[in-house]
């Protein structure tokens, strides 16, 4: 088995529950902002204006500035409601950077491999909420680097952003496995910049694409572990 001397580990739903902190920082946000719309039929609209938006952001045809505001644009025209959208992305991101769950086992595989290994936080998304939710998660210390896109103005799969990890952590890429739950962002961009990846899907899916399956697939982050062992 190849031996590694560093780990670069997405955040959001491979680390950290974003689907849990993310429902609960919408439901706080608009529930408020859009009481009179059913709760639901905003989470639905959301989520699919959202992931557009994130789409586009990872295409490099959107800015972080417009995603962070226009999706609740654009949520606001669909449901044909009014309201300030630039305030409630505020008061969004700030529910966000305030919750930090973690996936199962995450924090023991983190503080486990942190003993022997280089670890760096790879991720797409805004500094005040990554970086708030780790500073709350107790595991911060165990990151010797931590990429975020918008600190960086490069976004995953852009083969940059690894080479901006790989310089991070002083770590040649052949070194170094990327561990991430997103096909497109994390193993196909890992893959572009010469950096083996490991695939985290917690609900044991069948690999979807783009591209060939890893080498590396988990459906339980422990097993990580078997490569420090």
């Amino acid at each position: 088995m190849k031996r590694y001397r560093g780990f670069l580990f997405d955040a959001d739903n491979t680390l950290f529950d974003y689907d849990r902190a993310e429902t609960e920082a919408l439901t706080a946000t608009l529930g408020t902002a859009l009481p009179t719309v059913p709760l639901q039929t905003v989470l639905v609209a959301y989520h699919e204006i959202n992931a557009g938006f994130w789409r586009s952001f990872e295409q490099g045809s959107v800015g972080l500035e417009e995603l962070k505001t226009g999706r609740f644009r654009a949520l606001l025209h669909s449901l044909g409601c009014k309201g300030d959208a630039a305030a409630i992305s505020s008061q969004y991101l700030k529910q966000l950077s305030e919750r930090a769950y973690f996936m199962p086992f995450a924090r023991e595989v983190i503080e486990a491999l942190s003993r022997s290994f280089v670890l760096a936080l790879v991720t797409n998304g805004i500094s005040m909420v990554q970086r708030g939710r780790l500073n709350r998660s107790g595991i911060a210390h165990h990151f010797q680097a931590l990429i975020i896109s918008e600190e960086l103005g490069i976004a995953k799969p852009d083969p940059r952003f690894f080479r901006a990890a790989v310089e991070a952590v002083a770590i040649p890429p052949d070194e170094l496995l990327c561990v991430g739950d997103n096909p497109g962002s994390d193993i196909e961009g890992a893959r572009a910049a010469g950096i083996d990846s490991c695939w985290y899907t917690a609900k044991n899916q069948p690999w979807p694409g783009p591209g060939a399956r890893p080498s590396l697939v988990i459906s339980d982050l422990r097993e990580i572990l078997d490569l420090a062992s």
